[in-house]
């Protein structure tokens, strides 16, 4: 048969369409080229003109419709507020590598030369993702090591609209290697940090558009998506993130998966900028005037067969009974599509990323890609492109076609299709010292050249598996075509982010925007900023009352008692313990220990530093929350089997409440017991064995297997 050979991918304008931003697992190692944890972008000596009349403070919690109102009405200055969003980059990207690179002389003079002409955006400093949105004579690299001194040529037309629009472009921010995985990271640009707590990831790919929307560094951060990249962040950051239609926004092809648009934190910015941002190739449909006629459907099932967490389950449920509440007629119903056929489909599409990469690798090395040259997926896509045929390409048009017919039906009876946004929250998944690809698979991946094309197609789909269980919903909507919106609703009780996803019909985007209004409107959005103290306090004061705190139970979905912080915390590891919740006044050291004798610390309530950032507050002062350095005490999840570690063993009780005169049996070290439940005992957990019998939940007596 024929190899395949995708007729639009041709050098590089494969990277228009082939730069899909899949947004599902990879790896990276910090190389700052423009940026790392610890360096800040470089900043001239230009001076804006003026006084300033806005606050740092005011600038942070206002809109970017806000802010151009007040340089319209000239109670501040274009320049001014560019000033004030990189005195904000400058204080935090250091700890998030969020942002990449900075145009700080452009930015003054282009602010200085700008004339009223009723722009929407008028005067408003932005920050644009670093792939495929290309700002002529910035860096233009795909994330690529072998393509870091690669600068644009020209300006791509979504850039250009957005200038149009008033905006002001400081800026470029992180993303992975092509866009490719559902974290933000890459051997180019290093790891991105989340504000919500800096140890996770905000997610990807447009993972440092989202954090620096969440951090306050703008209020808007343009992006885009073909498998989730502006909502996936958007879930596990905390901020609005719209995915619309194929071919609605300017620049963007109808045919492509790929679509441009922003991580935002208020859907009037959101809908002021779909509505000028608009191509003409696609109409955009009115939502109906009355939205309580749309009927919804909701799973909470994931389309490729891997578990849900109780936090995505609970945002649903919470959700379901909002809009049920408000008079929505709201049912269950799964998708109708075969979500492992669409991404065994999918992932054949994304081959052609590894072709595109290729010819950056063939201009830098004069050879073909090989393994140790960037990611090692772009390395297994490339190679697989290489055997695919053209009845491969015939399939993967079938199997979209399909489930676009599949889905046209499906919203002929439910206009709405509400999911979780990702399955877990970013405190679960994604750590940035979780890898994206497993190293089993990565191993394999280098070898991937000896295997036939069935099998290449087989081991990408299931290294891929580890990042697309964290995020198996949103790939649905790129396949399709149709709009898809996640809306912050959900805070755990660890205090991270989980989003909410709308998918409705093709066209019918301001369906979407109408019912994230309504949320908005009826409170149900939340942001870091509403998480965070009030202003009036001190960083170090708790924000929550000195009680106990208590451990998570659940009941049913919709109506569940929800962990907010473990009642007590062990040191895994050496451990400071500070007198600020900014951990910079040390109080005193506490060595590392063995588990079964570890630091221990009872957690009398909590608070953030001013990055936002969990801390504990325990007795004398302050602990970091991160969770490589404690963990909560007692198990808040079963885990199955668990080992004795306690030299002296342990005991197991008939009841709970562990009397003496109640023990049962005594087991010792190094036994292992199978557990079948987990229960709550005043504010300690308690593990159920298989056999009926009590022992305790306290990870200095038990490991899980």
């Amino acid at each position: 048969m024929k190899q395949l050979t995708f007729q639009h991918v041709k050098q590089r304008l494969i990277l228009v369409t082939a730069i899909v931003a899949l947004v599902l697992g990879g790896t990276g190692v910090t190389l700052p080229v423009f940026a790392s944890d610890t360096t800040t972008p470089t900043v001239s000596t230009a001076t804006p003109t003026g006084s300033q009349t806005l606050t740092q403070a005011q600038y942070e919690h206002a809109t970017a419709t806000q802010l151009a109102e007040m340089v319209r009405s000239g109670k501040v200055t274009s320049q001014q507020l560019i000033q004030l969003a990189l005195a904000k980059v400058k204080q935090d990207n250091p700890q998030l590598n969020a942002v990449l690179t900075m145009r700080e002389d452009a930015a003054y003079s282009e602010a200085a030369a700008l004339k009223d002409t009723g722009q929407p955006f008028y005067g408003v400093p932005v920050l644009i993702k670093g792939l495929a949105q290309e700002l002529k004579g910035e860096p233009a690299t795909q994330g690529l090591p072998y393509s870091s001194n690669r600068v644009a040529s020209y300006t791509k037309p979504f850039v250009t609209k957005l200038q149009s629009l008033g905006f002001i472009v400081i800026g470029q921010t992180n993303y992975p290697e092509l866009g490719l995985t559902n974290i933000t990271d890459s051997k180019l640009y290093g790891a991105a940090k989340n504000p919500w707590n800096t140890s996770d990831n905000p997610g990807g790919s447009s993972g440092g558009a989202a954090a620096s929307v969440a951090d306050d560094m703008v209020p808007l951060a343009t992006g885009n998506d073909a498998g989730g990249s502006l909502r996936i962040p958007a879930s596990w950051s905390g901020v609005i993130g719209l995915k619309p239609t194929a071919g609605m926004i300017q620049g963007d092809s109808a045919s492509s998966s790929m679509a441009s648009f922003a991580e935002t934190k208020s859907m009037q910015d959101t809908q002021t900028l779909f509505d000028n941002m608009l191509s003409g190739n696609v109409t955009a449909e009115a939502a109906p005037q009355d939205l309580k006629s749309v009927k919804i459907a909701y799973s909470t099932k994931s389309p490729v067969g891997t578990p849900v967490s109780q936090d995505a389950v609970n945002a649903v449920m919470r959700s379901v009974s909002f809009l049920k509440a408000q008079g929505f007629n709201v049912e269950q119903a799964d998708s109708p599509v075969d979500g492992k056929a669409l991404m065994q489909a999918y992932y054949k599409g994304a081959t052609s990323s590894g072709f595109a990469a290729n010819s950056f690798a063939r201009s830098a090395f004069k050879r073909d890609l090989e393994p140790d040259d960037g990611s090692i997926m772009t390395y297994a896509l490339f190679e697989a492109s290489k055997k695919l045929k053209a009845d491969d390409q015939a399939s993967y048009q079938a199997e979209v076609a399909t489930a676009k017919q599949q889905m046209t039906d499906f919203h002929q009876k439910y206009a709405l299709y509400l999911t979780p946004t990702t399955a877990t929250t970013a405190t679960t998944a994604p750590s940035n010292t979780d890898p994206a690809y497993l190293p089993e698979y990565v191993e394999k991946m280098r070898n991937i050249s000896s295997l036939d094309s069935q099998d290449q197609m087989q081991l990408i789909y299931d290294a891929w598996l580890h990042g697309l269980s964290k995020s198996p919903f949103t790939q649905l909507a790129n396949v399709t075509g149709e709009p898809a919106i996640s809306l912050p609703t959900y805070v755990s009780g660890n205090q991270m982010p989980l989003g909410i996803q709308f998918e409705a019909a093709t066209s019918q985007d301001r369906l979407l925007l109408a019912m994230g209004d309504l949320f908005e409107k009826q409170g149900q959005l939340k942001f870091l900023d509403d998480q965070k103290q009030p202003a009036t306090t001190t960083p170090a004061q708790p924000t929550t009352p000195a009680k106990k705190p208590a451990v998570t139970t659940t009941t049913s979905p919709d109506k569940s008692v929800t962990v907010r912080f473990p009642t007590q915390i062990y040191a895994k590891t050496a451990v400071n313990l500070y007198k600020d919740a900014n951990l910079t006044k040390r109080v005193r050291h506490y060595r590392a220990k063995p588990r079964t004798k570890s630091t221990t610390f009872k957690v009398l309530g909590v608070a953030y530093s001013k990055h936002g950032t969990l801390r504990y507050r325990v007795k004398g002062g302050y602990v970091t929350a991160n969770s490589k350095l404690v963990a909560a005490l007692y198990y808040q999840k079963n885990p199955g089997k668990v080992r004795v570690i306690s030299r002296g063993g342990l005991y197991e009780y008939q009841h709970l409440t562990f009397k003496q005169n109640q023990r049962v049996k005594h087991v010792k070290q190094g036994h292992v017991l199978k557990i079948k439940a987990i229960k709550v005992h005043g504010q300690r957990t308690r593990l159920v064995m298989t056999n009926g019998h009590v022992i305790t939940g306290n990870k200095q007596f038990v490991i899980k297997k």
